[in-house]
């Protein structure tokens, strides 16, 4: 009987029967539903796979929301980040899917059988692959273009500080103006209604994100939450020392939320 496959991806090693991803000494445990996430992407290595698809692989024959999606590739990327030197282990197809960047080696015997001879058939076939390549160059670029998508409304709430002089709403906005994926919303739309946001800024001008911010004595807090049912999905802490700091801080967390 052959040993459980593990994969060996930009410096971690893999194990789906146990859960764990190792980097050196350091090792987490993903959820069971994290997991069977990340082997769909790394399965398809170098190739986007559709939001449908991982759907289906992930949660067959059951009826679950996006957000479900949307926050696993976010713990993903949360708990993965700290282990690896790579600056992008799962890249965002905008309104298509995802895609794991780096390449993947499988640990087994017979799959290194299988490496081998395919890595004899592609020098054999080296002429086709070319040609193979430049086809799905051509088709990927049409599929990006078919699906690129507009900029994502979000609106970015007022700071709750006691250290006024730091504007840490005003470095999220600045950030998003950098951000060719992303718009916010003025403060006039905003305050122009009265009543609970929550689900009416989705609904009357697509808005997919509200964004929380606090800062007290130096800790920053921001909070990413949905704009149809008010949840947090994603939250991250920080000491700030000084106001470059807090602007990376804010760049970084825009960054974050662009790739969503």
């Amino acid at each position: 009987m052959n040993k459980p496959v593990k994969y060996l991806s930009a410096d971690l090693l893999i194990c789906p029967n146990s859960g764990e991803v190792r980097q050196g000494k350091q090792s987490i445990r993903l959820s069971p539903v994290n997991m069977r996430v990340l082997m769909v992407l790394i399965k398809h290595a170098g190739n986007t796979v559709t939001r449908q698809q991982i759907f289906d692989q992930v949660w067959p024959n059951q009826v679950v929301s996006d957000d479900a999606l949307t926050r696993a590739i976010a713990d993903l990327r949360s708990q993965l980040k700290p282990l690896s030197t790579y600056s992008t282990l799962i890249k965002t197809r905008p309104k298509f899917g995802y895609s794991w960047q780096p390449v993947v080696r499988p640990l087994s015997a017979d799959n290194q059988y299988k490496s081998n001879w395919l890595r004899t058939l592609l020098r054999t076939l080296s002429g086709y692959i070319a040609l193979f390549i430049l086809a799905v160059g051509l088709v990927y670029g049409f599929l990006y273009w078919q699906f690129k998508s507009e900029p994502v409304a979000l609106v970015i709430l007022p700071t709750e500080t006691t250290q006024p002089n730091w504007a840490v709403d005003a470095a999220l906005q600045q950030a998003v103006l950098k951000t060719d994926d992303l718009n916010y919303l003025s403060d006039h739309a905003f305050y122009a209604h009265k009543g609970n946001p929550y689900p009416y800024f989705s609904h009357e001008f697509g808005v997919r994100w509200f964004i929380e911010s606090k800062l007290d004595n130096n800790a920053l807090t921001l909070q990413l939450v949905d704009a149809r049912t008010a949840l947090v999905i994603y939250s991250e802490e920080h000491s700030i020392e000084t106001k470059d700091e807090l602007t990376r801080k804010a760049r970084e967390f825009i960054q974050f939320v662009a790739e969503l």
